[in-house]
């Protein structure tokens, strides 16, 4: 292919080469001097014409990733705009030296749209409007026509749409009517099979009509598989999964999290009773619980709903399900073929009881199990592990304490049962009661509230802290026993509590020294010793309830915990492929895949090359912000535009009470200075926040739900908290002054 700058433009190259019509365009190296660009235009194109100026990087339009619309294009540009128009472009692109800019002659479309088309399956979809193209690339929407064997198969269209025009030199929204352009469709329909037929590969190609004429705008490798070989849709939703993995979440972590998932709930049905060739035949069920797309974790939830059908009473466990998730999604699916054996269905209760009477047992001795192994695991020599070494322990990890993780979903299981039970038709009262119950989080709070104390009361130890001086730190704790005594225990205990602590590429507070010394002299100055539950209930059921509740938040610490010791021995792995030249340095690790550390693989079979290109692709991952929950319908991925911002200030009143007070909004963690707000806003929490929520006198959350840690956190510390707010990060701002009920579920700004 022609030297051209980034994949769009080469892309566009050579179709113009191969006779398509294609809008006269150049492309430049987004470095070039503008003066020189001009020159370039003046040589090439018309000055008097009106430009598109689009973004040409080499990490768009490629074959495994499109990155369609996340970088910038700017569209009816005169002249003497350009500059300004190639400014706002070349900020948006990658900081990298093959980047490139295309100027192209901006067509004002009669009639325009995408096409993504597949010549071996001889399918087609269409995504048009009246006006430019610019509105149906956005997501807006659309007229719809689906083809199969080249013949449409059928359609999707509206009395009337809204859509984009170029009217007196610039672009106007309009309502127009719907257009049915029969002709036009038969004509990219055929255009475009000759360009899937000269790239040897499904396309996405984005066209316009003007004057009766077809201009082709740009063509790109299909990213994804656009059609799937069956009908059913999957259904992305990050509910509480967004708890344990905020954010942008690493290839290690990710894979990491998937295996957890499959190898978790495949025991957790055998233990259930459902038979292992369901299971082996189902596999593909288990292998995508989770997924993470475009850096995020999201539960797979077509495939939850198909593995609970496996088990007896679907629809209670349906149910349960959905409570326990926080899920968004409430779809029916035909689930039919996976339904549980008539063997199944009449051992399953008695098997349920069984589990019920000796569980509280079971559970206690898995408990020690997993205090025990951590226990064991921190006196392992991690710096010094060979490769063979670190994936022996990982292995010995896998096959022992989290075999028997399974057993922490049927404690879920249980609790989301009673509490399904135990919290209908109660009044609010009664329900503020239930949800009551003993945490570990607040036995975190004060320790660490009175390990801060008892540290700062040393003169050297606290200016160590000021100072953020590690060596100095450790120096004057080995002089104080008793200090060190009470550090030592809290970290035992709580080293794995921290933000964001199931990401393996987390630096835990052992290593973020700055971090640590922050939260210790902020806690230094509270004065405030947090009333822990006792779980006392009148009865029994509502008394099981808050035992299996409480336990769920003792197993996410112990979680956290063992997730460390991953990390831990990742670092090991990663230390010893810096030492063989196979990675730049340890942290390269976190961007290969579990599969490459754990010994499954060959060394010889491990791509170490996707380690620059994974970079390369989670740096822009952070530049956008997908969606809490979306479908994939026959098998078409949304476009992931953030579009339609939801204006409601309404959630759920996680717990009781209002607050008029100083905002601070924290999209990641970390500790703001003392009285400095009053409320939290953020979009996620996971259990790691807890030494921040304590610091706040209310609470919002955009994701999460009635019994996620945020809500549990914010009930046990006494403060109001409101949870599902969409958008609040971009409602609100720090500094802003803004009431929060808890009770009624709603949050306003406050006019100054």
């Amino acid at each position: 292919m022609d030297n051209h700058f980034g994949n769009k433009a080469n892309y566009l190259h050579s179709l113009k080469k191969s006779g398509f019509n294609i809008p006269s365009f150049i492309s430049v190296n987004k470095n070039e001097i503008f003066k020189v660009v001009l020159k370039k235009i003046e040589k090439e194109l018309n000055p008097k014409a009106f430009f598109a100026v689009r973004s040409s990087s080499g990490l768009e339009d490629g074959v495994k990733k499109s990155y369609a619309g996340h970088f910038r294009t700017e569209l009816g540009i005169r002249y003497d705009q350009l500059e300004e128009a190639w400014i706002k472009v070349k900020d948006a692109l990658p900081n990298d030296d093959h980047s490139g800019i295309i100027i192209q002659e901006f067509i004002p479309g009669d009639y325009s749209g995408v096409i993504f088309i597949d010549l071996e399956l001889k399918k087609a979809s269409i995504n048009a409007l009246d006006g430019i193209c610019k509105s149906v690339v956005e997501g807006w929407d659309c007229e719809q026509y689906n083809f199969s064997d080249w013949k449409l198969e059928n359609k999707y269209v509206k009395n009337s749409y809204d859509c984009l025009s170029f009217v007196k030199n610039e672009i106007i929204k309009k309502r127009v009517k719907s257009s049915l352009r029969k002709e036009y469709l038969k004509c990219v329909v055929e255009e475009s099979i000759k360009i899937a037929k000269h790239f040897k590969a499904p396309q996405d190609i984005e066209w316009t009509f003007k004057d009766n004429k077809l201009f082709i705008l740009q063509s790109r490798p299909i990213s994804r598989s656009i059609w799937t070989h069956s009908n059913d849709n999957m259904l992305f939703d990050s509910a509480n999964i967004g708890e344990s993995y905020s954010g942008i979440v690493l290839p290690l972590t990710s894979s990491f999290a998937k295996k957890l998932y499959k190898d978790v709930y495949i025991n957790s049905l055998l233990k259930s009773g459902v038979e292992e060739k369901k299971i082996i035949t189902n596999s593909k069920i288990f292998d995508e619980l989770i997924d993470a797309v475009y850096g995020r974790m999201y539960y797979r939830m077509d495939n939850w709903y198909r593995m609970m059908a496996m088990i007896p009473g679907f629809d209670r466990n349906n149910k349960n399900l959905k409570n326990m998730l926080s899920l968004n999604f409430d779809e029916k699916l035909d689930i039919s073929i996976y339904k549980p054996s008539t063997f199944l269905k009449l051992t399953y209760y008695p098997r349920i009881l069984f589990k019920f009477i000796f569980f509280d047992k079971i559970m206690k001795r898995f408990h020690k199990e997993v205090e025990s192994t951590i226990a064991d695991a921190a006196h392992w020599n991690y710096k010094e592990l060979s490769i063979v070494k670190a994936q022996y322990y990982i292995n010995f990890l896998l096959n022992g304490v989290i075999k028997k993780w399974y057993l922490t979903i049927e404690n879920d299981t249980m609790m989301m049962t009673l509490y399904g039970k135990l919290s209908k038709g109660i009044n609010k009262k009664s329900h503020q009661k239930l949800l009551d119950f003993k945490s570990v989080s607040t036995k975190q709070v004060n320790q660490l509230s009175l390990l801060s104390k008892e540290l700062c009361k040393d003169i050297q130890i606290k200016k160590s802290l000021v100072e953020k001086n590690s060596n100095s730190f450790k120096k004057y704790m080995r002089q104080n026993i008793e200090a060190k005594k009470l550090f030592d225990s809290y970290i035992n205990k709580f080293g794995g509590r921290f933000a964001n602590e199931s990401k393996l590429e987390t630096s835990d507070i052992n290593e973020d020294f700055e971090s640590l010394s922050n939260l210790l002299l902020t806690y230094s100055t509270m004065n405030t010793h947090l009333k822990e539950s006792e779980n006392k209930s009148e009865n029994y059921f509502e008394s099981m309830f808050k035992k299996f509740a409480s336990r769920r938040e003792d197993f996410r610490l112990l979680r956290a915990n063992m997730f460390g010791v991953f990390r831990r021995l990742s670092i090991s792995i990663g230390n010893e492929y810096v030492r063989r030249g196979l990675i730049k340095n340890r942290d390269d690790i976190f961007y290969l895949d579990f599969e490459d550390i754990d010994g499954t693989r060959k060394m010889d079979d491990i791509d170490f090359s996707k380690i620059n290109t994974r970079k390369k692709e989670y740096k822009f991952f952070k530049t956008f912000q997908p969606p809490s929950h979306f479908k994939v319908v026959n098998g078409i991925w949304p476009s992931f535009l953030d579009s339609n911002a939801d204006h409601t200030n309404s959630g759920i009143g996680a717990s009781k009470g209002q607050i008029t007070g100083k905002a601070v909004v924290l999209e990641e963690f970390s500790i703001p200075e003392k009285d400095s707000f009053d409320i939290l806003i953020t979009r996620r929490t996971d259990p790691g926040w807890t030494s921040l929520m304590a610091l706040s006198k209310g609470i919002v959350v955009e994701h999460g739900g009635i019994l996620s840690h945020a809500s549990i956190v914010a009930r046990e510390l006494g403060i109001p908290a409101v949870i599902g707010i969409k958008n609040a990060c971009k409602k609100f701002k720090t500094g802003d002054t803004i009431f929060v009920d808890g009770d009624k579920g709603i949050v306003e700004a406050v006019s100054k």
